[in-house]
């Protein structure tokens, strides 16, 4: 699923390339992935309308648009967004020309595609359908259930506030915890394991028992890992892409997930990364120099 790094950098480019154009089209063919009465009123409302602005909100990505709407994507599992030229090819949209757009495999379960008057898209590649797409009232967006539950932002969170927000699950497992949204919104799967990794804790540990010094560490950590995956461009060990169909770079620094049975790459660490579940969610971690507070 993109985490924070991987929906900030198609923030940026959705501001670099859609910013000011105007929607001439919607296209779908799995008009689930919109969360509306009806596709049809969904496009109607949405034709004609320029692209002001994009940002992010947790994982999510907000769109702004001309005459007071904005549109809400969440990529769920495998969707990214990426913008160029494509054309209809047989059921579906297929990217024109050469490149990672039309090349890359993940890049072609094309199922919501955004036209402008440039002729160019913006496509929605999701392989499994999860995505979607709502559209709001600008002003009511905010207190939307997708958004207002959310807790303070990963990577702009004061690490005074972000322990405050731990402290609020003392029993809870510290990688549930730093995945529960409404504690802190932005870190998934990937980053969770790599942040206690590198901080040396366990995943199944009890937030109460990590001894403050400790999570003060997880603060910072959280933040240095985060904006080094944003710099490279998030991550692409599974199947996300930037907005145009190129992969990110994070993948290549990973030290504990999806790592198993790999020795521990931390320096005179003689553990093995293995693999447990933790709660619903596969955790990675190494059996040696990783602590379990309990």
């Amino acid at each position: 699923m993109p985490e924070l790094p991987e929906v900030t950098t198609t923030i940026r480019g959705l501001n670099k390339t859609v910013k000011n154009k105007t929607i001439t089209g919607v296209w779908s063919d799995w008009k689930k992935t919109v969360k509306y009465p009806t596709f049809d009123s969904f496009r109607k409302r949405v034709v004609g309308k320029k692209i002001l602005s994009s940002e992010r909100c947790g994982k999510n990505i907000l769109i702004h648009l001309s005459e007071k709407k904005t549109l809400l994507v969440h990529l769920k599992m495998t969707g990214h967004l990426m913008y160029g030229l494509y054309k209809k090819k047989g059921p579906t949209f297929r990217a024109e020309g050469s490149g990672p757009l039309r090349d890359d495999p993940y890049n072609k379960y094309v199922h919501l595609l955004f036209t402008f008057s440039n002729k160019k898209s913006l496509a929605l590649s999701d392989a499994r359908k999860f995505a979607k797409v709502k559209l709001f009232n600008s002003d009511e967006v905010k207190a939307c259930d997708d958004l207002k539950n959310l807790g303070p932002d990963a990577l702009s969170v004061h690490p005074k506030e972000f322990l405050a927000q731990l402290n609020k699950k003392l029993r809870g497992k510290i990688k549930t915890v730093l995945m529960d949204q409404s504690v802190i919104a932005g870190i998934g799967n990937i980053y969770s394991d790599e942040i206690l990794w590198f901080v040396g804790v366990h995943p199944e540990s009890r937030v109460g028992a990590i001894p403050k010094k400790i999570l003060q560490e997880i603060s910072r950590v959280s933040k240095k890992i985060l904006a080094h995956s944003i710099t490279i461009g998030g991550d692409s060990k599974s199947d996300y892409r930037n907005i145009h169909g190129q992969r990110g770079g994070f993948q290549n620094f990973h030290r504990a997930y999806r790592q198993t049975g790999n020795p521990c790459a931390k320096k005179n660490c003689r553990g093995t990364i293995k693999r447990l579940m933790v709660g619903a969610r596969s955790a990675h971690f190494c059996d040696r120099h990783q602590k379990k507070y309990a």
